[in-house]
């Protein structure tokens, strides 16, 4: 195993990291006060952000959002366990979102491209990936609805990705939190899908049950 003492010459993944690190070291003190008040205010994010882990999706980025603006829960595909699934992470999340910070939106944002979507399509090894095969089964439910309604195989895969937003959506509404907020009015959820090729968001919209352009959907 490498550690920091490894003499055989510099990770360059770390390297870049710290190279990275200068550069945020920079941008700090040209911002000192944004990010000391970011450091003494207590924070107070705009939305609670549901969304995969992968690394070419990153929320800030598509949403142009500054620190302190989203609370984030990353996970393998996007998913939100039931609420019985004894699931403390995303359900202490969840909770302490709405509870503590105030939020009143909910976004929960899959993507095209998704290989916590696809890694259904493939044998787990389960002596390996034991961990990885029980977590991915939260996207059984969408690949058994596209098998029920023979989704053509050339948009199969994203309407997988667009049906497990849904499941998601409605897994959130098994927290009586989410769902007493939904239900007075005072929390809205979102389901999204990030179009990877396109750059371009797209979201669900429950009343007609048809996805549509976020800002369509949204814009003023």
């Amino acid at each position: 195993m490498a550690t920091d003492n490894d003499t055989s010459g510099p990770d360059p993944d770390i390297k870049d990291a710290v190279e990275g690190y200068q550069r945020f070291r920079l941008q700090y003190e040209r911002d000192r006060a944004f990010f000391k008040g970011l450091a003494t205010r207590q924070q107070k994010p705009r939305l609670l952000w549901i969304g995969c882990s992968d690394s070419r999706v990153v929320p800030a980025q598509i949403t142009n959002a500054d620190p302190g603006e989203l609370f984030e829960i990353r996970n393998i595909a996007n998913c939100v366990p039931p609420s019985d699934a004894n699931d403390d992470s995303v359900g202490a999340a969840v909770e302490y979102a709405l509870a503590h910070l105030g939020i009143d939106d909910i976004v929960v944002c899959g993507h095209t491209g998704c290989g916590g979507i696809k890694a259904l399509l493939e044998p787990i090894p389960p002596d390996r990936e034991a961990h990885l095969g029980r977590w991915v089964d939260y996207t059984r439910p969408a690949h058994r609805l596209m098998d029920a309604a023979r989704v053509p195989d050339d948009i199969r895969f994203v309407e997988t990705v667009k049906a497990h937003v849904q499941f998601q959506l409605d897994n959130l509404m098994t927290y009586e939190i989410v769902r007493q907020g939904v239900v007075s009015g005072k929390v809205n959820v979102h389901g999204w899908l990030y179009d990877m090729e396109h750059g371009e968001i797209l979201a669900y919209d429950p009343v007609d049950g048809v996805w549509r352009g976020l800002v369509e959907m949204h814009g003023s």
